[in-house]
């Protein structure tokens, strides 16, 4: 539709009329008007636009880490764990946690000093804990001593379940202190292992002074 206006002149005024004229649009044009709209709503929708891509996804794509046993000891101050290395290794050496007691106060004959620790299984699978003590290494004293610590001064463990180990009864020098099976610790299991270090009343003071270091190793497997 289209709008013309015409200005006339007459008797000294102007006037000013319109027309309108109606258009006739051929069906092709308007069919094909329908089409493009048609299209339009369809690419909206998404009905036509999926076909061009392919989608698949996957939710349930899971991968777990064997089970594996971590060693946890605390003596109540201070706690090592197998894995502090953090190298792959879960071996570690535990300088904080002295079993015998440490030099502070020293044994005087037929006196003697305990100290408790727990171990913890705090992995994911069960194992069986052992203790292996290395060699006994005497050091101070005097260098003309003929006695080494090592031979006179005694030493038990006992561990609560469990645990059933326990040696109270039959103390043996840190010189022939050998290898104790613990027991088995399933994954979150803990024993309290109680070390008592003893001077006997009979020692000679052939060992005064000296000092005797032994390493312990806890093993869990």
């Amino acid at each position: 539709m289209s709008l013309r206006i015409v200005a006339t002149y007459e008797m000294g005024k102007f006037f000013m009329t319109s027309t309108q004229k109606r258009r006739r649009t051929t069906p092709v044009l308007w069919a094909g008007g329908v089409l493009a709209a048609l299209a339009l709503v369809l690419g909206v929708n998404g009905t036509l636009a999926s076909w061009s891509t392919a989608i698949l996804t996957n939710d349930t794509n899971t991968v777990k880490a064997a089970d594996a046993k971590v060693l946890t000891e605390t003596d109540g101050t201070n706690t090592c764990v197998s894995t502090d290395n953090n190298d792959g290794s879960n071996s570690y050496t535990c300088s904080t946690i002295n079993k015998y007691g440490g030099t502070a106060t020293p044994l005087a004959p037929g006196t003697n000093q305990a100290t408790t620790v727990t171990m913890t299984n705090t992995g994911t699978a069960s194992g069986s804990l052992t203790l292996a003590p290395g060699t006994c290494v005497k050091s101070a004293g005097s260098a003309s001593a003929t006695q080494s610590i090592c031979d006179v001064a005694t030493v038990t463990i006992k561990c609560t379940a469990p645990s059933s180990l326990d040696t109270t009864g039959t103390p043996v020098a840190l010189s022939s202190f050998g290898s104790q099976t613990v027991g088995t610790l399933a994954a979150g299991a803990s024993t309290q292992c109680t070390f008592t270090v003893a001077v006997p009343a009979t020692a000679s003071p052939q060992i005064a002074g000296q000092i005797a270091t032994q390493p312990l190793v806890w093993t869990l497997a």
